[in-house]
C-alpha cells in the first residue's frame, strides 16, 4: 500500500469510520450483550451508511469509533435500497464524514483500500484490487477475499474518497464438492449512495423498520447464513425460502439457497436458483460459478464449461472459476487446458488446494507423475490434516504401484477420520496393496475387516479369495499340498460369495475358475470359464484360460491311460486356443499353447500308427511356435522355442530342432526338461556322447526327469 493511501486509511478510521455493535439482552441472564458485528463509515455528520444485512434483526445498535471510544446510538433509517443491500442510518451526536466519489472513473485493475473493522477488531486497512466491474456499473467486484466483519466498509481511493461499500455475496462453489475460496468479495458503487443521499426522508425508527417485509427478508437470510455455517443445511434452505416469500427479488437468497442445496446434493434445484439469481442479474458472476459446479456434479459437463466460460468473461481474475473448469476439463478428458487452468486458478490464489489436486489428477493423466505427486505434496503441506487429500495420493501410488506409500497414506487416513477410511473402503484399498506386496496374511486380516465392516463387499470377497489362492500356490511351492488344498477351498469360498453378491462381473468367476484349476477340479473350473464366455463372448482370456483347463482334464486322463478321451478333450482345447487366437491375433501365447496341443495330439496319432496325419500335425505345431516366435521376436519365450524344437524333432529335423533347444537353454538354463529332451532329439540324430552329457544334467537338475510329463 502506497505511504499517501495508508495515511488516508489511518485518518479515515480516526475520524470516519465506525464498528458497528449490537446490543441484545442474554436470554438465560437477563444481562445486556454488546456484540460487535460489522463496519460502516459517516456519509454527512449524523448519518452512517453500511450494508442492510450487517444491522438487520438486532435489536439495537451503536456505533463506535473504536480509537476514541466515541459511541453514536442508531436513532433510525432515512434511506435504504433493498436491491443493493444500502442503509443509510440516523445516529445521535456527529462524526466527521468521507467524501464520495464518482464511481463512474473506477478502472478494472485500479488498487484500493478498504477500511473497516474486520473479525470486529480495532480496525484495518487492507489493499484491494477491482477485478471487474458488473452489471453496467451496479457492481465492482474485488480480486481479494473479505474477512467477516469487513461488510459495510468504505473502499477508498488514492484521493481518499469513497468509490464503494463492500459486501460479501454468495459463497464460491467448487465443482469438486461442496464450496471453496468463502464467500466472494464485491463493493456497491459509491454513485448508488449518492443517490440514496440525494433522497433521504425523515428518519423512520429502527424498530419499525425492521418490520418491512424487504427487510425480514434480510433477517432471514442472515438467520440462514447462520444455519448454513453451523452444518443445518435444511434448515438454512427453509430461511431462504421465507427470504424469497418477503422479497422474490433477493438474488443473495437465491444464490445462499443454492449453496445449501450443493451441500444436500439437489444439483437440480441448485441450476433453478442460479437461473432465477441470473434473470435479476444477467452478469452474476458467482450464479454462473455455482451453476456450472452444479451441471458438473450432474454430469453435464459442457453446459458447466460453458458457464465456467461466461463467468470467466465477466471476471478472468476469479480463481474458484479456473478451478471449477479444470474440474470439468478432467471429466471431459481435456487434460492439458485443465492443467492450464490450475496453473491460472494457483497464480490467483496460491492456496487453492482443491487446484492442487485437480492439477495432479490432470498430470497423472499425462504420465507426469513426478509433478502430480508434488501437487498432493503441497497440498497436504497446506492441510496436512484432510483424510481425502491423503486419499487421492494413497490412490495414486496403488495405480504407480508404490505399494508401500500407498499403505502408509491409506495408515494416515484411518489414523486421521476413522469414519472417513470406512466409507472410503480404505481396509479393502490397504489390504489391495499389501496383497501386491506378497504380503498375504496381513492382506487377508484387512479384508477381514472390510467385511466385518460391510458385509456384502464383493470386491473385498474377491481380493481375500486371491490372497488365500495365492498363499495355496506358495504351499504348493513348498510341497504342502493339505494345507495348499486348504487355502484353495478356502478361496473359492470368498469367490462364490462374491459372485452371490455380483453375479455379473466376469472376473469372480475367473479368479474361482483359476482356484479350481489348482485345486484339481478341472471339469468345475471349465464350467466357471463357460460362465464367464456367456457374459463376455468376446473374452479372449476366457477362451485361452477355459483352454488351459482343458488341457489339464485332457493330461489328466492320458496320464490314467485314457488317450482316446484325452484326444477328444485336446480337440477341444485346439478349438479353445483358436477362438482366441481369432479375438486376439497378435498375442504369442496363443499360438504356443495351440502349437503344443497340437504336437500332443501327433504324438497320439503317431504312436497309433497314423504317421500322415501326425506329420501334419507336428508341422501344424512347428507353424503355430513359429508364428509365436515372430509375435514375440524382441523377447521371445523359451516354451515357444521347446515347442518348435520337439514338432521339429519328431518329424525328424534334428539339427534344427537341436539348435531350437539350444535357445531354450540359454534362456531358461536351469530347466531339466529342455536338457534332456535336447539329449533325445542328440541320441535319435547319433550324437550319443553329447546326449549322456545332456541327460545327466538334467539329472543333476531334476533327479526324476525322466518320470515326469512336460
Amino acid at each position: 500500500m502506497t505511504k499517501n493511501l495508508q495515511q488516508i486509511a489511518e485518518k479515515a478510521l480516526t475520524e470516519s469510520v465506525v464498528r458497528l455493535v449490537w446490543q441484545k439482552t442474554d436470554e438465560e441472564t437477563g444481562e445486556p450483550l454488546i456484540w460487535p458485528r460489522a463496519s460502516g463509515f459517516f456519509v454527512a455528520s449524523n448519518l452512517i451508511a453500511t450494508n442492510i444485512h450487517c444491522v438487520t434483526g438486532a435489536p439495537s445498535v451503536f456505533a463506535e469509533i473504536v480509537s476514541t471510544k466515541t459511541e453514536f446510538r442508531v436513532e433510525g433509517v432515512v434511506a435504504f435500497d433493498a436491491e443493493n443491500d444500502l442503509v443509510i442510518l440516523k445516529v445521535a451526536g456527529e462524526g466527521i464524514p468521507l467524501s464520495v466519489d464518482d464511481s463512474n472513473t473506477v478502472q478494472v485493475g485500479e488498487t484500493v483500500c478498504a477500511v473497516g473493522h474486520p473479525r470486529a477488531k480495532d480496525g484495518e486497512a487492507t489493499q484491494v484490487t477491482i477485478s471487474g466491474i458488473q452489471n453496467s456499473g451496479k457492481c465492482l467486484e474485488i480480486k481479494e477475499e473479505f474477512d467477516a466483519g469487513h461488510s459495510g466498509s468504505a473502499i477508498l481511493n488514492d484521493s481518499g474518497k469513497v468509490i464503494g461499500v463492500s459486501v460479501a455475496s454468495g459463497m464460491a462453489f467448487s465443482a469438486l464438492g461442496g464450496s471453496g475460496g468463502g464467500y466472494a468479495s464485491y463493493a456497491i458503487p459509491a454513485n448508488t449512495l449518492v443517490d440514496m443521499l440525494a433522497n433521504v426522508v425523515e428518519a423512520e425508527p429502527f424498530t419499525e423498520w425492521q418490520k418491512r417485509p424487504q427487510i425480514r427478508a434480510y433477517t432471514e437470510i442472515r438467520q440462514g447464513q447462520t444455519e448454513f455455517e453451523q452444518g443445518k443445511h435444511r434448515e438454512s434452505i427453509a430461511c431462504f425460502d421465507a427470504a424469497l416469500e418477503l422479497n422474490p427479488n433477493l438474488g443473495d437468497a437465491y444464490i445462499n439457497r443454492a449453496a445449501a442445496n450443493l451441500f444436500l446434493g439437489h444439483h437440480k434445484e441448485v441450476i433453478a436458483d442460479c437461473d432465477n439469481a441470473l434473470k435479476l442479474n444477467t452478469h452474476h458472476v458467482i450464479a454462473y460459478n455455482s451453476r456450472a459446479a452444479a451441471k458438473f456434479l450432474l454430469g453435464e459437463a459442457e453446459d458447466a464449461l460453458e458457464d465456467c466460460n461466461a463467468a470467466l468473461e465477466l471476471n478472468p481474475n476469479y480463481a474458484m472459476v479456473y478451478n471449477n473448469r479444470a474440474a470439468v476439463n478432467v471429466s471431459l478428458e481435456h487434460f492439458e487446458e485443465a492443467v492450464a487452468d490450475c496453473d491460472s486458478a494457483l497464480k490467483l490464489d496460491p492456496n487453492l488446494v482443491q487446484s492442487y489436486i485437480c492439477r495432479a489428477t490432470a498430470k497423472f493423466a499425462l504420465d507426469q507423475d513426478e509433478t502430480a505427486l508434488a501437487d498432493y505434496g503441497t497440498a497436504l503441506k497446506l492441510a496436512p490434516d484432510s483424510a481425502e487429500i491423503y486419499f487421492c495420493r494413497a490412490n495414486m501410488r496403488l495405480a504407480l504401484e508404490d505399494y508401500t506409500g500407498a499403505i502408509e497414506d491409506y495408515d494416515k487416513i484411518v489414523n486421521l477420520n476413522p469414519e472417513l477410511g470406512a466409507s472410503l473402503n480404505v481396509d479393502r484399498l490397504r489390504a489391495d496393496a499389501k496383497r501386491y506386496l506378497q504380503d498375504y496374511e496381513g492382506a487377508i486380516e484387512d479384508y477381514d475387516r472390510a467385511i466385518q465392516l460391510d458385509p456384502k463387499n464383493d470386491k473385498a470377497y474377491n481380493g481375500r479369495g486371491i490372497a488365500k489362492a495365492s498363499l495355496g500356490r506358495s504351499k504348493t511351492d513348498e510341497g504342502d499340498e493339505v494345507n495348499a488344498d486348504k487355502y484353495f477351498k478356502a478361496a473359492i469360498d470368498d469367490y462364490t460369495e462374491a459372485i452371490t453378491l455380483d453375479a455379473t462381473f466376469a472376473g469372480y468367476y475367473g479368479n474361482r475358475g483359476h482356484a479350481k484349476r489348482d485345486l484339481g477340479d478341472y471339469e468345475e473350473a471349465i464350467k466357471d470359464y463357460d460362465k464367464i464366455i456367456q457374459l463376455n463372448p468376446k473374452s479372449e482370456t476366457a477362451y485361452f484360460n477355459r483352454g488351459h483347463a482343458k488341457y489339464n482334464l485332457g493330461k489328466s486322463k492320458a496320464d490314467q491311460g485314457n488317450i482316446a478321451e484325452a484326444q477328444v478333450v485336446y480337440q477341444d482345447v485346439v478349438e479353445d486356443y483358436t477362438e482366441a487366437i481369432k479375438l486376439d491375433p497378435e498375442y504369442a501365447s496363443f499360438y504356443n499353447s495351440r502349437g503344443w496341443i497340437k504336437y500332443l495330439l501327433g504324438q497320439f496319432d503317431h504312436e497309433r500308427g497314423d504317421t500322415e496325419k501326425a506329420k501334419k500335425l507336428f508341422e501344424a505345431a512347428v507353424a503355430d511356435s513359429d508364428k509365436a516366435i515372430r509375435l514375440k521376436q524382441d523377447n521371445p519365450s523359451p516354451a515357444s522355442y521347446h515347442t518348435r524344437a520337439a514338432a521339429k524333432a519328431a518329424l525328424g529335423a534334428y539339427p534344427e530342432a537341436i539348435e531350437d533347444f539350444n535357445e531354450t537353454i540359454l534362456m531358461k538354463p536351469d530347466e531339466a526338461r529342455y536338457y534332456y529332451d535336447r539329449g533325445l532329439a542328440k541320441q535319435a540324430f547319433g550324437q550319443h556322447e553329447a546326449a549322456k552329457t545332456d541327460f545327466q544334467k538334467a539329472k543333476d537338475l531334476d533327479p526324476d526327469v525322466e518320470n515326469k510329463p512336460f
